[in-house]
């Protein structure tokens, strides 16, 4: 989990001790008239014996003076510390609340690519059944848009994936303002889907950006809020995987995504975040952290893609029990969070409320993150 940036603790000024400051004050003058009175000679003038008696209050003025005067200028230094603290605390978690305006969604999965099946959290579309296709293979979820063997499966995907953004009524009009594709996938898989665009005389753009983990999406994030300063400015996000074996209880499944993420986007994807075990970190903690980024005061309806995942957040209130999608989609291995954040952004379209993802990656790590409708809608 990321957190806000730490500082050293400030050392507190101490603080004069001023009952013994006042206490000093007569007791000193007391013993001074003591010594000087008795024994101030007779034909001296009494104005001289007062104004030595004012001697040693003035003297202690003056150390009270030099004592307050640090003791000031600590106070005004832990101030200012307080107040850059404060500041590069407020600067990081603005920063960690960006997002990516994401204006069209399209999923490809075991369900088809028929967007309605994606919709309410796929709760009235009926559970696939695994088949293998052959005798010796794994039964797997796989898309049935899709034919051919293990290994071409994939790039397969690719290409259905790149025929379904052809489908944009507006993508001619658009195409020549696409600044990078961001991939999530094998260079094979880029390869098909670029080719398959190709043949319709559309190009991808130079610029490609890694999409694998939650790192790769905080950098995308912060590319786009830096580069995509323009309404016409646009990315592309995708992704596709199909994968050959899975743990025991989950059969293999294959799936894919795309994103087109513009400032006319009306779904905010935020960041995610991974619970690292090495830490001892709190699910109840990293809960109450991405709802801060979202600005949400409450758990949102959430989706689980797998048991792990639903079952990991549940002490900090994040309940995904109703919509576990394992059995929708089979194991993703690295796409598994990004299919999650695509469900979260077409929940958050449709009922106009944040939703909250929870999934494993393919090394087994936890990773949450919430989506909610943005400000242009």
């Amino acid at each position: 989990m990321n957190r806000p940036p730490l500082y050293p603790p400030f050392a507190e000024p101490r603080e004069p001790r001023w009952r013994r400051w006042w206490l000093a004050l007569p007791l000193l003058w007391g013993v001074q008239s003591a010594v000087l009175v008795p024994f101030w000679p007779e034909d001296q003038p009494r104005l001289a014996l007062w104004l030595w008696s004012a001697v040693l209050p003035l003297g202690w003025g003056l150390a009270l003076a030099l004592r307050v005067l640090p003791w000031q200028i600590g106070l005004f230094r832990r101030d200012v510390f307080r107040r850059t603290q404060d500041d590069d605390t407020g600067r990081w978690w603005r920063w960690r609340s960006l997002g990516l305006p994401v204006q069209e969604v399209l999923l490809l999965g075991p369900a088809g690519d028929d967007q309605k099946h994606f919709q309410g959290l796929m709760n009235d579309t009926p559970l696939p059944t695994p088949a293998a296709s052959s005798k010796d293979a794994t039964p797997s979820l796989n898309c049935p848009l899709v034919l051919g063997q293990s290994a071409e499966r994939a790039p397969a995907l690719a290409q259905h994936l790149a025929r379904l953004v052809l489908e944009f009524a507006s993508v001619s009009e658009r195409w020549p303002r696409l600044r990078a594709i961001a991939w999530a996938g094998g260079e094979s898989d880029l390869a098909a889907f670029e080719k398959m665009l190709g043949i319709q005389d559309y190009k991808l753009p130079n610029v490609r950006l890694p999409l694998h983990d939650l790192a790769d999406l905080d950098e995308l994030i912060d590319i786009f809020n830096q580069e995509c300063r323009h309404a016409e400015d646009w990315l592309l996000c995708a992704g596709v995987v199909s994968t050959q074996s899975s743990e025991e209880g989950t059969p293999p499944g294959e799936g894919g995504f795309l994103w087109i993420v513009s400032r006319q986007g009306r779904q905010l994807l935020h960041r995610g975040e991974y619970l690292s075990g090495e830490t001892h970190e709190l699910p109840a903690e990293l809960c109450s952290q991405i709802q801060r980024y979202a600005g949400l005061q409450a758990p949102p309806t959430c989706l689980a893609m797998d048991q792990a995942s639903q079952e990991a957040f549940l002490a900090g209130g994040w309940s995904a029990l109703e919509h576990q999608l394992a059995g929708h989609w089979g194991a993703l291995a690295h796409l598994a969070p990004f299919i999650g954040m695509s469900l979260a952004l077409l929940q958050a379209k449709e009922a106009g409320q944040p939703c909250g993802w929870l999934s494993q990656d393919a090394e087994k790590r936890l990773a949450i993150g919430v989506a909610q409708p943005h400000g242009n809608g």
